[in-house]
């Protein structure tokens, strides 16, 4: 079976991130001799079945024959791969070959892709395997599959941002991120599902079907970046990329017992990156240790100006003091936050860890934030993202005269962006860092501020919609005070669900919180 993908009304004067519902036209089309199966019957046939049947592009039950036989065991990590790759005992082709029939075999019960593009991603590594036998290594990343949220623009490849408008919506050019991870070697097999319009943390998708958890189907994989997780979770590929506007790469990477990171906003551009809330928003990796994650945002991270948020930052060595430890580091527990509203099990886990920071020679101390409450009110911070958010929508949602395309997320956001003011959010933007002041002075105090990611392991798809407001809890104060944080597992808590631990630091001190999160990898990986 082949695949022929045809984007007509690519120069309609669109750029990533501001498409206007139906501007572009996607035509797919499977040879005659198969039946002429188009991406829109594939769709409504998934629609029609269960949750876990989508759209694919290329998805085919017999891959094309290489000489190479597929690896018995998929390498686990970044590094294992890079290794076999460059011992000749494996192939980039190879490696992407198991990553698709993965694909293939668990989308039925998790739903992770809305895209998979499995010719392209052949070709491009079987290029990469071209390369390498001629002496030319990209990098760690040289012929490493990997997956993207499906709000970053890809040239040629549907990217839906998890809407039913944006179907067939097919961008001309990459995102940012898209191209620096392709120029770093990494090879794309598609494009991840992801909460509708990256709004909300459950996982849930009225359109392409709800995320499931790896772990356990029945729970959620978190999001918004939902699709990213569970397919790292799941053994699909090693590291991908999602985003991050008040949680949406923590929330996945703790309840898939992953690690993510929400970099410094700006560290990495966003161009092409459909926006959630501009001022929150940030790109970042997913990967199965620190060293992928690491691995990936050095090559995700660099000024662009075409990013009118991206930061000129310092040139950081993220690998450099992954096996330094945490012997002298001072680690911050904020008082009346950090150890309270979580479920028992949750506590257990992350109480379990402290004592052995000590025993590694960190100072655990207790800092207090004198304005907790307000940092934990959340007012200021959604009227700034469901102001930009509306910005962002206005064409899109404007143009459809049936409200109902809508999943009930946006709805809700966009009903409740209609009764703020220009002047509510001026006046947001303007306290948002007189509020932010006591929490990043805090970190004079100490290294790290210390808390769990979530308060609850992954509840179940079903749940009542309150038990996902719970886990904003420790995850919008560091977006709302401009700090990055990184989600790294520490045990397991009911039913064998993994717990995971947050560290927040300074902007632009990701190698600590990759130091740190090392650490706690290494002594809790067997727990």
């Amino acid at each position: 079976m082949t695949t022929r993908l045809v984007a007509d009304g690519r120069h309609t004067g669109v750029t990533p991130g501001k498409y206007s519902v139906g501007s572009v036209r996607v035509v797919n089309s499977v040879t005659a001799e198969h039946g002429g199966i188009t991406r829109r019957g594939l769709l409504t046939a998934g629609l029609a079945a269960a949750a876990g049947t989508v759209a694919v592009t290329g998805l085919v039950t017999a891959l094309p024959t290489t000489r190479a036989t597929t690896p018995a065991r998929t390498p686990r990590t970044i590094a294992e791969a890079g290794a076999l790759l460059r011992s000749g005992r494996v192939t980039s082709v190879q490696l992407t070959r198991t990553a698709l029939d993965a694909a293939a075999k668990l989308q039925p019960q998790i739903n992770a892709f809305i895209t998979v593009t499995t010719q392209q991603a052949l070709d491009t590594a079987a290029r990469l395997d071209a390369e390498l036998a001629r002496g030319a290594d990209r990098g760690p990343l040289h012929g490493i599959p990997v997956v993207f949220k499906d709000l970053y623009s890809t040239a040629g490849v549907l990217t839906s941002v998890g809407s039913r408008v944006f179907a067939e919506r097919v961008p001309a050019e990459d995102a940012a991120v898209v191209t620096k991870l392709v120029q770093a070697g990494a090879v794309s097999i598609g494009k991840t599902n992801l909460n509708e319009f990256a709004a909300g943390i459950d996982g849930k998708n009225v359109y392409y079907g709800d995320i499931h958890n790896p772990l356990r189907p029945d729970r959620s994989a978190g999001g918004s970046s939902s699709g990213t997780g569970a397919a790292v979770a799941a053994g699909i590929v090693a590291a991908g990329v999602g985003s991050d506007t008040g949680g949406s790469l923590r929330v996945p990477a703790a309840w898939n017992g992953v690690v993510g990171i929400r970099p410094t906003h700006g560290l990495v551009s966003l161009y092409g990156a459909f926006p959630r809330a501009p001022r929150f928003d940030v790109a970042g990796p997913l990967g199965r240790t620190v060293h992928d994650t690491a691995v990936m945002l050095a090559a995700m991270a660099g000024h662009d100006p075409r990013d009118p948020y991206s930061r000129p930052a310092p040139k950081s060595d993220y690998l450099a003091d992954l096996d330094r430890g945490v012997a002298g580091l001072r680690i911050g527990l904020i008082e009346d936050f950090s150890l309270t509203g979580l479920d028992p099990d949750v506590e257990a886990a992350v109480r379990r860890v402290l004592p052995v920071l000590e025993r590694l020679g960190a100072r655990v101390t207790t800092v207090k934030i004198e304005n907790l409450a307000t940092m934990l009110d959340f007012t200021a911070a959604f009227t700034i993202l469901r102001w930009e958010f509306a910005q962002a929508m206005r064409d899109v949602y404007g143009a459809a005269p049936d409200k109902s395309v809508f999943g009930p997320t946006v709805r809700a956001d966009m009903e409740a962006a209609g009764k703020l003011t220009r002047a509510d959010y001026d006046a947001a933007t303007a306290r948002r860092f007189s509020d932010a002041a006591p929490m990043r002075a805090a970190l004079d105090e100490v290294d790290l501020l210390l808390t769990p990611t979530m308060p609850t392991v992954a509840p179940r798809l079903d749940t009542r919609s309150d038990e996902f407001v719970r886990g904003r809890r420790y995850t919008i104060p560091f977006t709302y005070a401009d700090l990055p944080s990184i989600s790294v597992p520490c045990g397991r808590g009911a039913q064998g669900l993994p717990v995971a631990l947050q560290f927040a630091s300074r902007e632009f001190d990701e190698a600590l919180l990759f130091r740190a999160a090392a650490e706690i990898e290494r002594q809790t990986r067997d727990w």
